[in-house]
Formats: C-alpha cells, sequence, structure tokens
C-alpha cells in the first residue's frame, strides 16, 4: 500500500515527497537527452523547476523551444507523483525564455488518484529503432486527442500514406539542412555516448546501444560520424524508419513563448505515458520543426493557421531498446530549500 502524505501537520512537500517528484521528473525526455533541468522546494509547500542553461543546444535549439518543452515533459511527471501520493498540483510559470521558472504549488485538498500513467513513468522511453507496421486502433488515437486538446496546444495525426508521403518531404528537406551544417554535426557528436563506460561516467547523452548502434569508443565513434554519416545516408535510414510507422503525430501550440512550450510539454509527455500503457513506442523526428523555413513551409502548406508546429514524433509497435542512462540525482537538486 502506498504512503499518504496528507497531515494537517508539518509540510505538505516533505523531503521524501519532494526526492519522489524530483526523481520522476528526471527522467522525462529531452533533446540529445541533455536533461537541462534543476529542481528545488520551498518552504509553502513548491516543488520549483529551472532551465539549466549549461545544457542548452545552441545550434539545434537555439530559442530553447526544445528545453523549455523538456521542462514541460518533467512538470508533467512531478505532477503525477504529486496525484499519486493524494495532491493536486498548481502550475505557475515566471520569467521570460532566458529564465522562465516553473513552481508547482501542492495542494492538500484532493484524493489519490489511481496512478496508471504514473506507474509508466520508468516505462516509457523514446524507441528508435524500427517498427512493425502495425496500425494502432483507433482507440488510441482518440484517448490521445482527447488527452491533449486544448490550452493553448493541439495534435496533428498522419496515418494514411498519402499524408505521411507529404510529411516525409518535409522530414528530409530538414534531414538536409542539419546534416550539411558543420555546427549541427559537431554538437550531435558532443552528445552522442559511443560506449556503455562512456554513458555511465556521463549519465547524459544519447547512448549508441539505445538507437541499435554498435558501441564503437570516441575516437573511432565520433570519426565515422564525421566521415560516413552525410545527409544522404541519413536519409536513407529516415526513409526505412518512416515507412515502417504506424503513424506520426505533429504537436504544436498557438504561444510561441515558454508558457507555451511547457504546456506543449505537458501535453507531449502525457502521450508518451499513454502510449507506453498502451504498449505503443514513439520516438522523435523532430528536423522539420527544428529548421526554421522547414517549419514555416510545413505550417503553411498543411494549413496549421495560428499554430507553431514544435514537436514531431513517429510511433508505432516495437520491442524496448536499452535505455539512455541519467544524472544522479543530487546532480539536478539545486537545494533543499
Amino acid at each position: 500500500m502506498k504512503p499518504q502524505y496528507r497531515s494537517n501537520f508539518g509540510p505538505m512537500l516533505s523531503e521524501d515527497l519532494f526526492l519522489k517528484m524530483a526523481r520522476s521528473a528526471a527522467k522525462a525526455p529531452s533533446g540529445h537527452n541533455t536533461q537541462p533541468w534543476l529542481f528545488s522546494r520551498t518552504a509553502d509547500d513548491t516543488f520549483v523547476i529551472k532551465p539549466d542553461f549549461r545544457r542548452a543546444l545552441p545550434v539545434v535549439d537555439a530559442d530553447h523551444h526544445e528545453l523549455y518543452i523538456s521542462l514541460g515533459c518533467a512538470v508533467e511527471n512531478a505532477a503525477l507523483v504529486a496525484a499519486y501520493y493524494g495532491y493536486a498540483t498548481h502550475c505557475e510559470i515566471e520569467g521570460q525564455t532566458e529564465g522562465a521558472t516553473i513552481k508547482l504549488r501542492l495542494d492538500n485538498n484532493k484524493a489519490p488518484e489511481d496512478g496508471q500513467l504514473f506507474l509508466q513513468i520508468d516505462r516509457r522511453q523514446s524507441t528508435r529503432c524500427a517498427y512493425d507496421e502495425r496500425p494502432v486502433p483507433e482507440t488510441a488515437l482518440y484517448a490521445w486527442q482527447e488527452a491533449i486538446k486544448g490550452d493553448e496546444v493541439a495534435v496533428k495525426f498522419f496515418l494514411e500514406p498519402t499524408e505521411i508521403a507529404r510529411l516525409t518531404d518535409f522530414i528530409l528537406a530538414g534531414n538536409q539542412a542539419q546534416f550539411t551544417d558543420k555546427g549541427f554535426v559537431q554538437e550531435l557528436i558532443g552528445w552522442i555516448r559511443f560506449s556503455e563506460k562512456e554513458a555511465v561516467q556521463q549519465g547524459d547523452g544519447v547512448w549508441t546501444s539505445s538507437t541499435g548502434v554498435p558501441s564503437l569508443g570516441r575516437p573511432l565513434g565520433s570519426w565515422v560520424m564525421r566521415n560516413f554519416v552525410t545527409a544522404q545516408s541519413e536519409a536513407k535510414r529516415w526513409r526505412k524508419l518512416i515507412e515502417k510507422s504506424a503513424g506520426f503525430a505533429l504537436f504544436m501550440t498557438q504561444n510561441h513563448q515558454p508558457k507555451g512550450w511547457i504546456k506543449l510539454g505537458r501535453a507531449f509527455q502525457r502521450f508518451g505515458l499513454m502510449a507506453a500503457e498502451m504498449g505503443i513506442s514513439h520516438a522523435h523526428v523532430n528536423m522539420p520543426c527544428e529548421v526554421e523555413p522547414v517549419r514555416e513551409k510545413m505550417a503553411r502548406e498543411l494549413g496549421l493557421k495560428g499554430y507553431t508546429p514544435l514537436l514531431l514524433l513517429r510511433f508505432g509497435y516495437a520491442q524496448p531498446m536499452p535505455y539512455s542512462k541519467r544524472r544522479r540525482l543530487d546532480e539536478v537538486i539545486a537545494s533543499a530549500f
């Protein structure tokens, strides 16, 4: 039986509950698995999430929108933990792009939830292998749509071959732009962990085993990346992954600012946790959203009036892959109070 933290005495956000919330928040997805967050608590029962710009991606995410989407994912995980232990939460966002802080205030007036999504936090992953082409049931699409709609965020699904073919053009255009950009390639290499030893020591980045690539070690792995991974080879690889996908989900927001990005992150995390509960895999295909001219063209040609597309996912069925590593909890906690 799970413990209950409701009490008329002492703080609702005890040290134990704070650590549980931080541990789950730190399992949120982030670009290149940079884990760009710091957690703390205040004396008034508030769980605080701040961006760690030391872990920003200045090339692929110059305006930090992906960073804040990641913080939104962390917020959703933390809120689910609080709900599991019987507390409602109220989210407040203070500040602008270069320093927006998220405050999750606990409220004692709520009954414990059944915790189905909470139980998926440890299971959810970005599964980067090819899927098996089985279609997902319409009930899954409906459930996702209902969980995500409203509050400045929307999702558009691409399921039919003609729809996916149209989307493929944007994916490959983004891929071409990125892999002909030396700065992008250099930044990507810096966050790849080419062996299990390196992945464990760093506790972050994309471990090659989680992508199905054998461990080569950094000297050889980075040399291979620079000399053999090209826009053409990546386009060939992505065509195969696209063909094997059951569909795609394009997340967009009406508010292209930190508050909108954080809300989008929360919606995306709900999508991912619901997918894990249903046994459906997902992974990022963010290239057309990361290259601004491609993103603008995609929004225009897909008729996304009033919305900015910021996150593209593929989904389908696959066996789990090895998980990328996470940093120690003490590395992401800023202070106790």
